[in-house]
């Protein structure tokens, strides 16, 4: 009688391979796109690549390491930051952030950083440029819980009112007019008033160019409904 043998079993995980430390650390901080910053519970900056400085603030020749979050952005994206580093430190997990900040979207994914010896209270951020498609799947690690933004950085968007983002987003994303109109609940007539208040504010003109402008910043509708940090502020009437 011919017994069935078991089948064989094969190891669905292969362990890692011992990696030089320094060499990852390397490649992650130098992979163009890749914003790459480590900062402690306070919000000093230990290291930020150049990267992360354009993307942060436009210019990589900005000296960042050593100082403070609060040295160089609004009060309330401090706030808002050093409570997302809090949360990653106490809970010993990872949380991604995504939002506006002058005038591009960003994302950005904020992971403990395991010492050996305290004081324990470092993370490192690794940021890089969304689009609005992207943004709507949150992280792009199904793991990673996305957090929720309060404000927005509109850059050279700030000089909009709030209704005219809310028109320039439904124009750029290919309504027309009077479809927008229905969308906001106001006349044709004063949607085509806001498309050439914003002409003229942006130096754009046909609609051509605000889709791309809006494709290229990721805006969404419920952008326009986010606060503004206090430095970036604009008549929201």
């Amino acid at each position: 009688m011919h017994h069935r043998s078991a089948p064989a079993t094969f190891r669905s995980r292969i362990d890692p391979p011992e990696l030089d430390p320094g060499s990852i650390w390397r490649a992650l901080s130098r992979t163009p796109g890749v914003g790459v910053s480590i900062t402690d519970a306070e919000g000093r900056l230990l290291f930020v690549n150049d990267t992360s400085k354009v993307l942060f603030s436009k210019s990589s020749d900005i000296d960042y390491e050593g100082k403070r979050i609060s040295d160089f952005h609004p009060p309330e994206f401090v706030a808002e930051r050093l409570e997302l580093i809090a949360r990653v430190l106490r809970e010993g997990k990872p949380l991604s952030l995504c939002h506006i900040y002058h005038g591009r979207r960003i994302e950005s994914t904020v992971w403990p950083i395991r010492d050996r010896t305290p004081p324990f209270n470092r993370v490192i951020v690794v940021t890089q440029a969304r689009t609005a498609d992207q943004s709507h799947h949150g992280s792009t690690e199904p793991q990673i819980e996305s957090v929720k933004t309060q404000y927005i950085g509109l850059g050279p968007l700030q000089v909009l009112t709030r209704r005219e983002l809310e028109v320039l987003v439904l124009l750029g994303h290919g309504l027309s007019v009077p479809r927008a109109a229905a969308v906001l609940h106001r006349s044709p007539k004063t949607i085509e008033r806001h498309k050439d208040s914003i002409s003229k504010k942006l130096k754009l003109h046909g609609q051509a160019n605000l889709v791309t402008l809006t494709t290229s910043i990721g805006l969404e509708l419920s952008d326009a409904k986010l606060k503004r940090f206090s430095s970036d502020k604009a008549d929201k009437k």
